[in-house]
């Protein structure tokens, strides 16, 4: 009891670079000409959960609501959004974006787009009724519940999302398969991009560059 004021204030203290991230991150796009691709929608979806994670953890960063929440499904809902929906969803937003110049291939916007839908759709679905049962007082790492209307109901929900989630994983490893198979040509700089990575070629040969190009701006792609 006498360490909870510490751990308390340092979680809200969380929140302050956390915020200032998003506020970052938000000023980067604004205005900015942002084109709706596949691994953009995945950077998107990566801003609206990881807010969601970090609300979340603003509030059992509070005693008084973490002593209803600790080991219920509350926390696996914080947890889930914090780390799933922040890693998992920047993650293949970075796939989406540096494979064709990793591989040289280009994975197929369309699917994409809908690989994005079933996880954004399907991880939702699964962890928003969690923090319903778990303020219910639902504990976690329980093998079974009491059979309540409303707890089998958002437990019956939380597993239709993942089941839209595994669709969207299932549906990843067909674009992959199916752009590897194709593969289509892909330039060397597909997004437009300024920084050095997108002067070699894609895929980059060994040591990245035959030649390394001679640089006289911020800016090499356009010199």
């Amino acid at each position: 009891a006498v360490s909870n004021p510490f751990f308390s204030a340092v979680s809200f203290l969380i929140a302050v670079p956390t915020g200032i991230k998003f506020v970052n991150w938000i000023g980067t796009m604004w205005k900015g000409a942002i084109e709706l691709s596949a691994a953009m929608c995945f950077a998107i979806g990566f801003l609206l959960n990881f807010l969601i994670g970090g609300i979340t953890g603003v509030m059992i960063a509070s005693p008084p609501i973490d002593y209803q929440a600790h080991d219920s499904y509350f926390i696996v809902q914080h947890f889930h959004y914090t780390i799933g929906g922040g890693s998992l969803f920047a993650l293949f937003g970075a796939l989406y974006f540096w494979f064709p110049k990793i591989f040289g291939v280009t994975l197929q916007e369309r699917l994409g787009k809908w690989v994005f839908a079933l996880f954004f759709v399907g991880f939702n679905l699964t962890f928003i009724p969690m923090g319903f049962m778990g303020m219910e007082g639902m504990a976690r790492r329980v093998y079974t519940y009491p059979a309540i209307g409303h707890l089998a109901t958002l437990n019956a929900i939380a597993t239709a999302g993942a089941g839209v989630m595994a669709v969207g994983a299932v549906l990843f490893f067909v674009d992959v398969l199916v752009s590897v198979r194709r593969r289509r040509p892909v330039a060397d700089n597909p997004w437009g991009g300024y920084s050095l990575e997108w002067v070699t070629s894609s895929p980059p040969p060994e040591f990245n560059f035959k030649r390394l190009p001679a640089i006289h701006s911020s800016r090499p792609a356009l010199q």
